[in-house]
């Protein structure tokens, strides 16, 4: 079966900018791999991320819908995080998605209420990769009154919560090593990038 990674970037990320990360992941994984890639753009501020996410949803889930029939591995930062779980409860014939990396997620932490365990469950994914940056600032202010507000989750700084102990063994957390120093987006600065795509490329 053929392979495509699909790249969902957080906040603050102008579409088109060559220097996002999700733009790079793309062109790495072509060099490096023999998958595809896409990225799904879009711009939005720290604000007004509280409206409009289910457009944004709706971006991904068209993109993913043109490789159907293909391995999908999905790989969402920040608030992209959450632009996935919403586009998968949102339309039930979203795509099936092998492997799910969330990093830094910005999103509910709760396995029962972000619906992850009912994915799972289902087999709608198949595998789910929670990455935790230990000096994680961005979702520190995300778990205060304003970032609730704002509906920011804090899955990120490993605040997960109900996973089901049928899918356990299929949740993993990559929280060691560098992870313990990095901030909310150093996995994307240069020095650390590769090693940051050999999470996910396989």
């Amino acid at each position: 079966m053929k392979r495509v990674y699909i790249y969902v970037n957080g906040i603050l990320t102008w579409p088109g900018d060559s220097k996002n990360w999700n733009g790079r992941a793309v062109t790495w994984t072509h060099i490096n791999s023999e998958a595809k890639a896409e990225k799904c753009e879009y711009w939005v501020g720290p604000i007004s991320r509280a409206f409009g996410q289910k457009k944004r949803a709706e971006k991904l889930y068209v993109t993913s819908t043109y490789y159907r029939t293909w391995e999908q591995i999905i790989v969402g930062h920040s608030n992209g995080a959450d632009v996935i779980l919403s586009a998968m409860r949102d339309w039930p014939d979203f795509p099936h998605v092998s492997a799910l990396h969330l990093v830094c997620g910005a999103t509910n932490a709760d396995f029962q209420k972000n619906m992850l365990n009912f994915f799972l469950l289902l087999g709608r994914i198949d595998r789910v990769y929670v990455y935790v940056a230990g000096n994680d600032r961005a979702l520190r202010l995300a778990h205060t009154i304003p970032g609730k507000i704002l509906g920011y989750g804090t899955m990120g700084l490993g605040h997960y919560l109900n996973i089901d102990a049928r899918v356990k063994d299929r949740v993993s957390v990559i929280n060691a090593g560098k992870w313990k120093h990095y901030g909310h987006s150093d996995c994307w600065k240069d020095e650390n990038f590769d090693e940051t795509m050999r999470h996910f490329v396989i």
